[in-house]
């Protein structure tokens, strides 16, 4: 096996249809695995350990909070933050193996995720080209603990970056339904976040907001060529956006 000294850090809640695939992608690359589960009922721990990851329990305080207790755990200084739900490709595993052998890192690094839709590779629309930073320095760097949406690492304009040539594969969801309750989930949450810094919104803000996004996905970022797949992500994602306003017009 060809190690580099890079940690693997995933957090996790009922994850147990995900965390082996996720798991299994990077055993070739890293000796360093560490879960953080938020209390998950399933057997996404058990699975976790069975595969040799060191699993910490940690109760539910927000993505960053989740994510920095896990680089607090790890034993190399380089982490890449990975879901559950993601998976190296071959080619990105090559891609780290040739970059640590190579040395003089860059802190910070970002990749592009192929998305996957009901198994469905997504091309167009919002979720291609989907650029996320993963891979950093933890001796620089931490995920910042201000957002309970969207986390984000403490770079600046001056930090200098890299960006990764292979995909990280990401299997979004695995049915409509469930990506629906996902954005439910993150609606509300967007609502709380905004209502605490004192925003407000009303009826038209939601649905003028709402029909721009599936305009944009659906028609301008080309969605409509992803099929039936393209219309449901631009269909969920009107749905959030309107929801997101109405939430926020209730509080």
């Amino acid at each position: 096996m060809s190690f580099i000294p890079l940690s693997i850090v995933i957090i996790t809640r009922n994850e147990a249809a995900n965390i082996e695939r996720c798991i299994r992608s990077v055993q070739a690359i890293s000796n360093d695995i560490i879960v953080v589960d938020s209390g998950s009922t399933d057997k996404t721990v058990a699975l976790a350990e069975k595969m040799g990851a060191r699993v910490y329990r940690l109760p539910w305080g927000g993505y960053s909070k989740q994510k920095n207790f896990g680089n607090s755990k790890s034993k190399h200084n380089y982490i890449f933050s990975l879901d559950a739900d993601e998976a190296f490709s071959p080619e990105l595993r090559d891609e780290l193996i040739a970059l640590f052998k190579q040395g003089n890192l860059k802190p910070l690094y970002k990749v592009n995720r192929f998305n996957h839709f009901c198994n469905k590779p997504i091309r167009h629309g919002s979720w291609y080209p989907d650029w996320h930073y993963c891979l950093f320095d933890k001796t620089i760097l931490h995920w910042l603990e201000t957002d309970d949406v969207h986390e984000s690492l403490s770079w600046n304009a001056s930090t200098p970056k890299g960006s990764l040539k292979s995909v990280l594969l990401h299997y979004t969801t695995r049915s409509e339904l469930q990506y629906l309750q996902k954005m439910e989930k993150y609606a509300q949450l967007f609502a709380v976040k905004m209502h605490a810094r004192g925003k407000s919104a009303g009826i038209f803000k939601a649905y003028s907001s709402a029909l721009f996004r599936f305009y944009r996905e659906y028609i301008l970022q080309l969605g409509f060529l992803d099929g039936s797949a393209g219309f449901k992500i631009a269909r969920a994602h009107y749905i959030y956006t309107r929801n997101k306003y109405l939430y926020l017009r209730d509080m």
